[in-house]
């Protein structure tokens, strides 16, 4: 069949990614091997296509910015303009090349204009509103789960309208069901083990025979960032031959004048060196330094099964998650790794003290286990459940007729 994926981001890009441009690579590239026709549609820098590994047509779509001045009103205008031309460019493809079924992603409302001629799917990376939310000093579960913003509803909206949503986990299924109304299904992202050549000039340079807690991902709010600082005079008292060490874009704290940067290098000249920042690093640096570490720390206030813990789990590592942000969709506490309260230093430096009393042989096997446990997310596996969800949803899809479609 013919897939067509419509995003606004992507690896090919130059700006900065996340999850969902990973997914994408990843998803897209098994679905290309196994004989289907890819396609991606995405906001972009430029207006330009080609093709991505000389298979999958890239079709980008330059995208219309907001500014620090603009009004509610603009910025609703401008997502529509991105979106309206995400579409056109959707119908132009569908005329030359009949598609089977399109999935967007929720970010920026991407499929706000869907082809009732073509079935749709909408992959949720997230909830909008939460994601606000947890970049707040104070986050409130309960107040992200009631607050709608026109941006809210708007991603929203392309959730209600699509023939079926899915998201990866289960905690981001049970928000959405209830801001949406709806149910949606849970495919988790598959884990396809990169064949790269490892740099290790990072790892070796600054970590080699130390001992050390990685926190490899972004550094903000919301994915907990504050904890690990806040702990680590507690840390760095009881454990003095531990190091930690922090890899990821720094996006900042909400309020602060001063960059999550500063503030590590302030403590590692405080702790003579022992917290270390490395900025964002390529897969073929970052994962020498997962491998090494002596367990992940990934302490968010919300997530939906990020891939840093995947990958995390498949260099057999412990990861310390939090409770009621994914993780323990993944992880067992005290099984195959450790979960701590959201926003608690007392949980984090308790699970820290839990780890660091594990012999080298109990620390090992909780390893194993958790690489055991995303066996699961084997391409083949996750191929499997989304290409029966795709002709579901188009045997569905073909059962209406137009006017059903439109006013379902």
């Amino acid at each position: 069949m013919h897939i067509t994926y419509l995003t606004n981001e992507f690896v090919t890009e130059k700006k900065p990614y996340a999850g969902l441009a990973t997914y994408l690579d990843n998803i897209t590239t098994i679905m290309k091997s196994k004989g289907h026709k890819v396609s991606i549609i995405i906001l972009s820098e430029e207006d330009r296509e080609f093709y991505y590994k000389n298979a999958i047509k890239v079709i980008c779509v330059k995208a219309k910015k907001n500014n620090a001045s603009s009004s509610d009103l603009e910025r609703v205008m401008i997502v529509l303009k991105n979106c309206w031309r995400i579409y056109c460019e959707l119908k132009k493809l569908n005329k030359k090349e009949k598609i089977d079924i399109v999935q967007a992603a929720s970010g920026q409302a991407v499929g706000f204009f869907r082809s009732y001629k073509i079935p749709t799917v909408v992959r949720a990376s997230s909830d909008n509103a939460f994601l606000r939310n947890a970049a707040l000093p104070d986050f409130s579960y309960d107040k992200a789960m009631v607050e709608k913003n026109w941006e809210d509803k708007m991603e929203l909206y392309c959730i209600k309208h699509a023939d079926g949503v899915f998201v990866p986990s289960r905690c981001c299924a049970r928000i959405l069901k209830k801001r949406s109304g709806r149910t949606l299904n849970v495919i988790e992202s598959p884990y396809q083990h990169q064949d790269i050549q490892m740099d290790y000039s990072v790892y070796e340079k600054l970590l080699k025979d130390k001992k050390y807690l990685l926190f490899n991902s972004s550094l903000s709010l919301l994915k907990g960032t504050h904890l690990g600082i806040r702990a680590t005079e507690q840390i760095m008292e009881k454990y003095p031959e531990l190091y930690m060490v922090y890899a990821g874009i720094d996006h900042g704290f909400r309020g602060s004048k001063r960059s999550i940067a500063d503030i590590l290098k302030e403590q590692n000249r405080k702790y003579q060196g022992r917290v270390i920042y490395l900025n964002k690093l390529s897969h073929e640096q970052l994962f020498p330094v997962v491998e090494h570490a002596l367990a992940c720390v990934l302490p968010s206030r919300i997530d939906n099964l990020p891939n840093s813990c995947i990958e995390a789990m498949a260099y057999e590592k412990v990861v310390i998650g939090t409770y009621g942000a994914s993780f323990e969709q993944l992880i067992k506490n005290k099984d195959n790794g450790l979960l701590i309260q959201r926003d608690s230093v007392k949980a984090l430096i308790r699970a820290v003290d839990y780890l660091m009393n594990l012999t080298d042989k109990e620390r090992i096997a909780m390893g194993k286990k958790a690489k055991e446990t995303i066996r699961r997310l084997a391409p083949d596996e996750i191929y499997d459940q989304l290409i029966r969800y795709y002709e579901n949803i188009i045997e569905e899809f073909n059962s209406k007729t137009y006017l059903e479609r439109l006013f379902k």
